[in-house]
């Protein structure tokens, strides 16, 4: 029908494209099912695309739960489970029928959906062929890019190119690993080739060339490592895709570690570190604003509360906590790497005003109004520190939610995944050229020249020290195949600290509950009840 879009899928994305101060596709998801659509001009094939876009901005995605729940209970963070609570998926204690796992598995099939839906129909349009183009290879993209949450998390999963049309066709059974694999790379080099570069975007909300060749880089390091372990062949493509960023001279690190952090909270763009970031704006009033808030930076910031209806109070639930393990065995290797470990792991807290929950108000005065320094004993009683909401600008704050961008893909991660690729190539010196001047930023000493084991190690250290709690880590760990390791060296350090016993207590359960099953998520009971093809992962 002229002028109109109307579009076949069970979940529905229709709203007008705003490119104002966002600079970002927004969308508004309903349930809706209709016969036939078609996008007449630029607007509507861009809207349309922006509906792709949002479901990277859920709950069950970078919103929170890649970030938070399915993200930690690793060995740079924990869930701060004060009241003793059980059903969080970072304490390894859930069942498949958990919601937090059906969130993310529906919010993503939703998006691949959303974009088989527009990639079915893109052509057709009246839009303009540059428009067209455009469109599809930011949909191709976001499609590769949402199978590959899926298989490096839940592994074998139905693999679906065309539009699901038809109400109660759910019978779809799990395409091996491999092929998955090889579809995202083949949709992710598809999308290169016709997506604009970062510097014409102007604003790294939008996927471009640099980001695309950095996700590439990282979806051949995971298919070197566990499960697949494709190895060599798989580190020589990484370290070419890196290393195309690296040479392309558009990117550079930001000469201030924090500043980039400040930059995210505070809505400015860096299209020099920031490749390609996921896009949240403003407190969520009214409910459904787009682009939504963030749901991450309230519950990592350090614990402290403001009064209502005071617009310059902040609140941080502290929900998500570092580790010991992070703070003694990772940062305290080299005495010089103060900046980033003070800056993630903040040696204070908030002062009290009487307030018998241990909450703390705060005026915003930068960068800390009261702080009050924590003694050394035990370093697995500390906050997370990455995301600050002093620094927030936007008016009045919420308790859950943030204007904060989140980092998918950023500079200093591409230069670390070159170290990688490279020393497992057997080039170590190469390697720490890319390692060092991510070090060299953060004012730590830089690495003298090694053997390929010892900085196997550094490189894996470094990752925890530069990257940590921007939902890597454990992504990490389980490529690396050292997941369950690194479990029990955890384990071990909570007990051999000086942590109260309740404390002690309160943060082995997810490293007395985890197990060799949890390297690979459950497939969502909702998806087991009505998909009559499908089965489950081993262990669950």
């Amino acid at each position: 029908m002229k002028n109109k879009i109307k579009i076949v899928i069970l979940i529905l994305i229709v709203t007008v494209a705003n490119f104002s101060c966002k600079k970002y596709l927004t969308t508004t998801p309903s349930d809706t099912i209709v016969s036939d659509y078609y996008y007449s001009n630029d607007a509507e094939l861009n809207a349309a695309l922006g509906g792709v876009y949002s479901y990277l901005a859920q709950d069950g995605t970078f919103s929170r739960n890649l970030v938070l729940e399915l993200e930690m209970g690793n060995d740079e963070g924990q869930f701060n489970n004060r009241n003793n609570k059980s059903g969080n998926p970072s304490l390894y204690d859930c069942q498949s029928s958990n919601s937090i796992y059906s969130d993310c598995w529906t919010s993503l099939y939703a998006g691949i959906n959303a974009a088989n839906l527009l990639l079915a129909n893109v052509d057709a349009s009246g839009a303009s062929a540059n428009t067209k183009s455009l469109v599809k290879g930011e949909a191709t993209f976001l499609r590769g890019f949402y199978y590959f949450q899926l298989v490096s998390r839940f592994g074998d999963v139905p693999l679906r190119l065309k539009p699901t049309i038809q109400v109660g066709n759910f019978n779809y059974p799990r395409t091996p690993s491999i092929q998955v694999y090889n579809q995202v790379l083949s949709d992710l080099k598809y999308a290169q080739s016709l997506v604009n570069d970062i510097i014409s975007n102007g604003t790294p909300s939008h996927i471009n060339k640099t980001a695309i060749a950095g996700i590439i880089a990282r979806v051949y390091l995971k298919m070197a490592g566990h499960p697949l372990n494709l190895g060599l062949p798989m580190y020589d493509s990484a370290s070419i895709y890196a290393e195309s960023v690296i040479s392309s001279g558009i990117h550079n690190l930001n000469p201030s570690y924090k500043q980039f952090f400040i930059n995210l909270s505070q809505d400015k763009y860096d299209i020099n570190e920031s490749m390609w970031e996921v896009e949240f704006y403003g407190n969520n009033t009214p409910s459904g604003t787009m682009p939504p808030g963030s749901r991450f930076p309230c519950q990592l910031a350090m614990r402290y509360v403001g009064v209502d209806p005071n617009p310059q109070m902040i609140y941080g639930y502290g929900a998500f906590t570092p580790t010991g393990y992070l703070y003694d065995s990772i940062y305290q290797k080299y005495a010089s790497d103060t900046l980033r470990r003070d800056w993630n792991i903040p040696p204070y807290t908030f002062s009290k005003i009487g307030s018998s929950d241990s909450t703390a108000i705060l005026p915003v005065v930068l960068p800390v109004v009261n702080p009050v320094f924590k003694p050394a004993t035990s370093h697995w009683d500390m906050d997370c520190g990455k995301w600050k909401r002093e620094y927030e600008t936007y008016l009045p704050k919420s308790r859950d939610w943030s204007p904060t961008n989140f980092p998918v893909i950023r500079y200093a991660d591409v230069l670390l995944m070159a170290a990688e690729a490279e020393n497992e190539m057997g080039n170590p010196d190469i390697a720490l050229v890319y390692l060092n001047q991510v070090r060299t930023r953060s004012l730590a000493e830089t690495i003298p020249s090694t053997d390929q084991l010892s900085l196997r190690q550094i490189i894996r250290d470094e990752r925890a020290r530069e990257l940590c709690f921007e939902g890597l880590r454990k992504f990490d760990l389980i490529r690396w195949g050292i997941f369950n390791k690194a479990m029990i060296s955890c384990k071990s350090s909570i007990s051999g600290s000086t942590s109260s016993s309740s404390l002690k207590a309160r943060y082995l359960n997810a490293y007395n509950n985890v197990g060799l099953r949890d390297t690979l998520l459950p497939i969502p009971s909702v998806e087991l009840n009505v998909n009559g093809l499908i089965t489950q992962n081993p262990g669950w």
